[in-house]
Protein backbone atom coordinates (compact mmCIF):
# COMPACT_ATOMS: atom_id res chain seq x y z
CA UNK A 1 0.00 0.00 0.00
CA UNK A 2 2.87 2.30 0.77
CA UNK A 3 3.99 2.16 -2.88
CA UNK A 4 0.73 3.79 -3.99
CA UNK A 5 0.85 6.51 -1.37
CA UNK A 6 3.79 8.41 -2.85
CA UNK A 7 2.36 8.71 -6.39
CA UNK A 8 -1.03 9.58 -4.94
CA UNK A 9 0.51 12.19 -2.65
CA UNK A 10 2.51 13.61 -5.57
CA UNK A 11 -0.59 13.71 -7.77
CA UNK A 12 -2.63 15.47 -5.08
CA UNK A 13 0.18 17.95 -4.42
CA UNK A 14 0.55 18.64 -8.14
CA UNK A 15 -3.22 19.09 -8.49
CA UNK A 16 -3.31 21.49 -5.55
CA UNK A 17 -0.40 23.51 -6.88
CA UNK A 18 -1.91 23.59 -10.36
CA UNK A 19 -5.26 24.70 -8.99
CA UNK A 20 -3.51 27.40 -6.95
CA UNK A 21 -1.64 28.66 -10.02
CA UNK A 22 -4.84 28.54 -12.06
CA UNK A 23 -6.70 30.46 -9.36
CA UNK A 24 -4.03 33.15 -9.47
CA UNK A 25 -4.32 33.37 -13.25
CA UNK A 26 -8.10 33.51 -12.96
CA UNK A 27 -7.80 36.19 -10.30
CA UNK A 28 -5.55 38.26 -12.57
CA UNK A 29 -7.92 37.90 -15.52
CA UNK A 30 -10.91 38.51 -13.27
CA UNK A 31 -9.21 41.69 -12.01
CA UNK A 32 -8.52 42.73 -15.60
CA UNK A 33 -12.21 42.24 -16.44
CA UNK A 34 -13.11 44.59 -13.59
CA UNK A 35 -10.64 47.17 -14.91
CA UNK A 36 -12.21 46.89 -18.37
CA UNK A 37 -15.66 47.47 -16.88
CA UNK A 38 -14.43 50.46 -14.90
CA UNK A 39 -12.87 51.90 -18.05
CA UNK A 40 -15.90 51.41 -20.30
CA UNK A 41 -18.26 52.83 -17.66
CA UNK A 42 -15.89 55.73 -16.92
CA UNK A 43 -16.23 54.91 -13.24
CA UNK A 44 -13.31 57.07 -12.16
CA UNK A 45 -14.73 60.15 -13.89
CA UNK A 46 -18.28 59.44 -12.75
CA UNK A 47 -17.08 59.07 -9.16
CA UNK A 48 -15.21 62.39 -9.32
CA UNK A 49 -18.24 64.11 -10.85
CA UNK A 50 -20.56 62.67 -8.23
CA UNK A 51 -18.36 64.11 -5.48
CA UNK A 52 -18.70 67.56 -7.06
CA UNK A 53 -22.44 67.01 -7.31
CA UNK A 54 -22.65 66.06 -3.63
CA UNK A 55 -20.99 69.33 -2.62
CA UNK A 56 -23.23 71.36 -4.96
CA UNK A 57 -26.30 69.61 -3.60
CA UNK A 58 -25.23 70.30 -0.01
CA UNK A 59 -24.67 73.97 -0.84
CA UNK A 60 -28.13 74.21 -2.41
CA UNK A 61 -29.80 72.47 0.54
CA UNK A 62 -27.82 74.26 3.23
CA UNK A 63 -26.62 77.67 1.97
CA UNK A 64 -25.18 78.43 5.41
CA UNK A 65 -22.39 75.94 4.54
CA UNK A 66 -21.25 78.00 1.54
CA UNK A 67 -18.32 79.56 3.48
CA UNK A 68 -17.11 75.99 4.18
CA UNK A 69 -17.50 74.62 0.66
CA UNK A 70 -13.75 74.31 0.06
CA UNK A 71 -13.34 72.34 3.30
CA UNK A 72 -16.07 69.95 2.22
CA UNK A 73 -14.53 69.57 -1.24
CA UNK A 74 -11.10 68.86 0.23
CA UNK A 75 -12.53 66.34 2.67
CA UNK A 76 -14.44 64.48 -0.04
CA UNK A 77 -11.41 64.43 -2.33
CA UNK A 78 -9.33 62.96 0.49
CA UNK A 79 -11.88 60.33 1.41
CA UNK A 80 -12.94 59.46 -2.11
CA UNK A 81 -9.56 59.56 -3.81
CA UNK A 82 -9.51 57.09 -6.68
CA UNK A 83 -6.27 55.48 -5.50
CA UNK A 84 -8.07 54.51 -2.28
CA UNK A 85 -11.37 53.57 -3.92
CA UNK A 86 -10.16 51.50 -6.85
CA UNK A 87 -8.73 48.53 -4.91
CA UNK A 88 -11.89 48.24 -2.81
CA UNK A 89 -14.19 48.71 -5.80
CA UNK A 90 -12.21 46.02 -7.62
CA UNK A 91 -12.55 43.63 -4.69
CA UNK A 92 -16.29 44.30 -4.45
CA UNK A 93 -16.87 43.83 -8.18
CA UNK A 94 -14.91 40.57 -8.05
CA UNK A 95 -17.08 39.39 -5.14
CA UNK A 96 -20.33 40.24 -6.88
CA UNK A 97 -19.60 39.32 -10.52
CA UNK A 98 -17.89 36.36 -12.08
CA UNK A 99 -15.28 37.09 -14.70
CA UNK A 100 -17.67 35.94 -17.44
CA UNK A 101 -20.43 38.21 -16.14
CA UNK A 102 -18.04 41.15 -16.14
CA UNK A 103 -16.93 40.44 -19.69
CA UNK A 104 -20.58 40.16 -20.82
CA UNK A 105 -21.41 43.48 -19.14
CA UNK A 106 -18.41 45.12 -20.81
CA UNK A 107 -19.68 43.91 -24.19
CA UNK A 108 -23.06 45.52 -23.52
CA UNK A 109 -21.54 48.84 -22.46
CA UNK A 110 -19.29 48.89 -25.54
CA UNK A 111 -22.33 49.04 -27.81
CA UNK A 112 -23.93 52.36 -28.78
CA UNK A 113 -27.00 51.42 -26.71
CA UNK A 114 -24.78 50.64 -23.72
CA UNK A 115 -22.98 53.97 -24.03
CA UNK A 116 -26.33 55.77 -24.34
CA UNK A 117 -27.49 54.01 -21.17
CA UNK A 118 -24.37 55.16 -19.33
CA UNK A 119 -24.93 58.71 -20.53
CA UNK A 120 -28.57 58.82 -19.46
CA UNK A 121 -28.34 56.77 -16.26
CA UNK A 122 -27.35 59.70 -13.99
CA UNK A 123 -30.40 61.71 -15.09
CA UNK A 124 -32.59 58.65 -14.68
CA UNK A 125 -31.29 58.14 -11.14
CA UNK A 126 -31.86 61.80 -10.25
CA UNK A 127 -35.43 61.67 -11.55
CA UNK A 128 -36.28 58.37 -9.83
CA UNK A 129 -34.73 59.59 -6.55
CA UNK A 130 -36.72 62.82 -6.73
CA UNK A 131 -39.91 60.85 -7.36
CA UNK A 132 -39.33 58.43 -4.48
CA UNK A 133 -38.49 61.29 -2.12
CA UNK A 134 -41.70 63.13 -3.07
CA UNK A 135 -43.72 59.94 -2.65
CA UNK A 136 -42.26 59.22 0.77
CA UNK A 137 -42.69 62.85 1.81
CA UNK A 138 -46.34 62.81 0.83
CA UNK A 139 -46.85 59.59 2.82
CA UNK A 140 -45.31 60.93 6.03
CA UNK A 141 -48.64 62.10 7.52
CA UNK A 142 -50.01 58.56 7.19
CA UNK A 143 -46.87 57.15 8.81
CA UNK A 144 -47.09 59.63 11.68
CA UNK A 145 -50.76 58.78 12.21
CA UNK A 146 -49.96 55.04 12.34
CA UNK A 147 -47.05 55.56 14.73
CA UNK A 148 -49.16 57.68 17.07
CA UNK A 149 -51.91 55.07 17.07
CA UNK A 150 -49.41 52.31 17.82
CA UNK A 151 -47.89 54.33 20.67
CA UNK A 152 -51.31 54.97 22.16
CA UNK A 153 -52.14 51.26 21.96
CA UNK A 154 -48.88 50.40 23.65
CA UNK A 155 -49.59 52.86 26.45
CA UNK A 156 -53.06 51.33 26.98
CA UNK A 157 -51.66 47.79 27.02
CA UNK A 158 -48.79 48.56 29.37
CA UNK A 159 -49.50 47.65 32.98
CA UNK A 160 -49.72 50.58 35.34
CA UNK A 161 -46.58 51.08 37.36
CA UNK A 162 -46.80 49.50 40.77
CA UNK A 163 -47.39 51.93 43.56
CA UNK A 164 -44.53 52.12 46.04
CA UNK A 165 -45.29 50.06 49.08
CA UNK A 166 -45.22 51.62 52.50
CA UNK A 167 -43.52 49.07 54.71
Amino acid sequence: MRVFRLPLLLALTFAALSRSALAQDTSATHREAVKQLMAVTHLREVTAQSMDDVVKSQMAQMPQLKPYESIMQTFLKEQMDWSALEPEFTRIYMEVFTEKELRDIVKIYQTPAGQMMLTKMPLLLVKTNEFTQRRLQSGLPVLMERLQAAMQEKEKAAPAPAAPSDH
